[in-house]
């Protein structure tokens, strides 16, 4: 080796280790960070639609996320169903018109599956 890669090599090695990057080594992606905090009325709208989908879930029409296996559980959906509830009606004020009939026809589309089972 001429001097020269000798010197070339010696700075790749050089800035990988300042980057982070040694021996073929990848730097990590940094996880990208938000601008704002996310608010706590968006948390509780993704729970009701968790809430729903548990509760389509125990109705056993559809498979459930978690085994994707079919199991009924009319106590279960009943329980995600009056939770999915209360939880609405706690933030029902909060929520925009849109919002406001997303979640009451999803809790009226829940409330006949159940009543047909």
């Amino acid at each position: 080796m001429t001097e020269e890669n000798i010197i070339k090599n010696n700075k790749e090695e050089e800035e990988k280790k300042n980057t982070g990057q040694e021996s073929g080594d990848e730097k990590e992606p940094q996880p990208r960070l938000l601008d704002e905090p996310i608010k706590i009325l968006d948390y509780v709208y993704l729970t009701l639609l968790s809430l729903e989908a548990k509760a389509w879930a125990y109705l056993d029409l559809v498979v459930h996320p978690e085994t994707q296996k079919h199991k009924k559980d009319l106590n279960e959906a009943r329980f995600a169903i009056d939770a999915m509830n209360a939880l609405f009606q706690a933030v029902e004020k909060q929520l925009n018109l849109e919002q406001k009939k997303d979640i009451q026809t999803r809790l009226a589309n829940l409330r006949l599956n159940f009543a047909k089972e």
